[in-house]
Protein backbone atom coordinates (compact mmCIF):
# COMPACT_ATOMS: atom_id res chain seq x y z
CA UNK A 1 0.00 0.00 0.00
CA UNK A 2 3.01 2.28 -0.40
CA UNK A 3 2.00 5.59 -1.91
CA UNK A 4 -1.59 5.30 -0.72
CA UNK A 5 -1.37 7.00 2.68
CA UNK A 6 -3.88 9.69 1.74
CA UNK A 7 -6.88 7.33 1.33
CA UNK A 8 -5.88 5.47 4.48
CA UNK A 9 -5.53 8.65 6.52
CA UNK A 10 -8.81 10.00 5.14
CA UNK A 11 -10.64 6.74 5.94
CA UNK A 12 -9.38 6.81 9.54
CA UNK A 13 -10.23 10.50 9.88
CA UNK A 14 -13.74 9.96 8.50
CA UNK A 15 -14.52 6.92 10.65
CA UNK A 16 -13.19 8.57 13.79
CA UNK A 17 -15.25 11.70 13.12
CA UNK A 18 -18.33 9.69 12.14
CA UNK A 19 -18.38 7.28 15.09
CA UNK A 20 -17.93 10.22 17.48
CA UNK A 21 -20.88 12.03 15.85
CA UNK A 22 -23.12 8.97 16.16
CA UNK A 23 -21.97 8.48 19.75
CA UNK A 24 -23.22 12.03 20.51
CA UNK A 25 -26.60 11.27 18.84
CA UNK A 26 -25.71 13.47 15.86
CA UNK A 27 -26.71 11.91 12.54
CA UNK A 28 -24.36 13.27 9.86
CA UNK A 29 -26.43 12.16 6.86
CA UNK A 30 -29.32 14.40 7.91
CA UNK A 31 -27.69 16.83 10.37
CA UNK A 32 -25.60 19.31 8.38
CA UNK A 33 -23.21 18.95 5.48
CA UNK A 34 -19.86 18.24 7.13
CA UNK A 35 -20.09 14.64 5.94
CA UNK A 36 -19.84 15.90 2.34
CA UNK A 37 -16.10 16.44 2.94
CA UNK A 38 -15.68 12.70 3.46
CA UNK A 39 -18.27 10.94 1.28
CA UNK A 40 -18.76 11.18 -2.49
CA UNK A 41 -21.55 13.38 -3.82
CA UNK A 42 -23.24 10.47 -5.61
CA UNK A 43 -23.28 8.36 -2.44
CA UNK A 44 -24.64 11.24 -0.35
CA UNK A 45 -27.37 11.90 -2.91
CA UNK A 46 -28.51 8.27 -2.63
CA UNK A 47 -28.31 8.26 1.17
CA UNK A 48 -30.24 11.49 1.53
CA UNK A 49 -32.86 10.18 -0.90
CA UNK A 50 -33.20 7.04 1.27
CA UNK A 51 -33.68 9.24 4.37
CA UNK A 52 -36.49 11.26 2.77
CA UNK A 53 -39.80 10.27 4.45
CA UNK A 54 -41.49 10.14 1.03
CA UNK A 55 -39.23 7.25 0.10
CA UNK A 56 -38.92 5.61 3.51
CA UNK A 57 -40.61 2.40 2.37
CA UNK A 58 -38.14 1.79 -0.47
CA UNK A 59 -35.21 0.57 1.63
CA UNK A 60 -34.77 -0.48 5.21
CA UNK A 61 -31.33 -0.75 6.74
CA UNK A 62 -30.99 -2.69 9.96
CA UNK A 63 -27.51 -1.33 10.62
CA UNK A 64 -25.77 2.02 10.26
CA UNK A 65 -24.70 2.41 6.63
CA UNK A 66 -21.11 3.43 7.48
CA UNK A 67 -20.50 1.45 10.66
CA UNK A 68 -22.36 -1.69 9.55
CA UNK A 69 -23.52 -2.07 13.14
CA UNK A 70 -26.65 -1.44 15.17
CA UNK A 71 -24.75 0.09 18.08
CA UNK A 72 -21.47 1.86 18.86
CA UNK A 73 -19.14 -0.09 21.13
CA UNK A 74 -18.07 1.71 24.32
CA UNK A 75 -14.46 1.96 23.17
CA UNK A 76 -15.04 2.62 19.45
CA UNK A 77 -14.90 6.43 19.49
CA UNK A 78 -11.36 6.38 20.90
CA UNK A 79 -10.14 3.37 18.89
CA UNK A 80 -10.41 3.66 15.11
CA UNK A 81 -7.51 2.05 13.24
CA UNK A 82 -6.61 1.18 9.66
CA UNK A 83 -5.43 -2.42 9.70
CA UNK A 84 -5.09 -3.26 5.99
CA UNK A 85 -5.57 -1.94 2.52
CA UNK A 86 -5.66 -3.09 -1.08
CA UNK A 87 -6.30 -1.55 -4.46
CA UNK A 88 -8.57 -2.66 -7.28
CA UNK A 89 -9.56 -0.89 -10.52
CA UNK A 90 -12.49 0.82 -8.74
CA UNK A 91 -11.08 2.04 -5.44
CA UNK A 92 -8.57 1.79 -2.64
CA UNK A 93 -10.11 -0.54 -0.05
CA UNK A 94 -9.20 0.47 3.50
CA UNK A 95 -9.96 -1.98 6.31
CA UNK A 96 -11.00 -0.04 9.42
CA UNK A 97 -11.13 -1.68 12.86
CA UNK A 98 -13.12 -0.32 15.79
CA UNK A 99 -12.42 -0.93 19.46
CA UNK A 100 -9.32 -1.86 21.47
CA UNK A 101 -9.69 -5.49 20.41
CA UNK A 102 -10.22 -4.42 16.77
CA UNK A 103 -13.08 -6.91 16.60
CA UNK A 104 -15.46 -4.89 14.40
CA UNK A 105 -14.11 -4.27 10.90
CA UNK A 106 -15.50 -2.47 7.87
CA UNK A 107 -14.03 -1.93 4.42
CA UNK A 108 -14.19 1.60 3.02
CA UNK A 109 -14.02 1.89 -0.77
CA UNK A 110 -12.09 5.17 -1.21
CA UNK A 111 -12.08 7.13 -4.49
CA UNK A 112 -10.78 10.55 -5.49
CA UNK A 113 -13.38 13.28 -5.96
CA UNK A 114 -12.43 16.93 -6.41
CA UNK A 115 -8.84 16.00 -5.55
CA UNK A 116 -9.85 14.55 -2.15
CA UNK A 117 -10.09 10.91 -1.13
CA UNK A 118 -13.68 10.12 -0.16
CA UNK A 119 -15.77 7.12 0.86
CA UNK A 120 -17.81 5.73 -2.02
CA UNK A 121 -19.20 2.69 -0.21
CA UNK A 122 -18.68 0.54 2.87
CA UNK A 123 -18.79 -3.23 3.31
CA UNK A 124 -18.80 -5.34 6.44
CA UNK A 125 -16.09 -7.94 6.93
CA UNK A 126 -18.45 -10.16 8.91
CA UNK A 127 -21.77 -10.90 7.31
CA UNK A 128 -24.85 -13.06 7.61
CA UNK A 129 -25.72 -15.45 4.84
CA UNK A 130 -28.99 -13.94 3.66
CA UNK A 131 -29.48 -15.49 0.24
CA UNK A 132 -31.21 -18.75 -0.49
CA UNK A 133 -29.52 -20.50 -3.36
CA UNK A 134 -31.58 -23.23 -5.02
CA UNK A 135 -29.91 -26.63 -5.33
Amino acid sequence: MAGHSDPIERAVKFNSWYVNQINKDIFPITDGNEIDKYVTASTMKKLRHAQDPRYADEEFYEADIFLKAQYVGDDWPQNVTAIAGDTDPVCVNVYIAFGKKKDHIVIDCMVKEDNLWKVQSVSAVEFSRNLTIPN
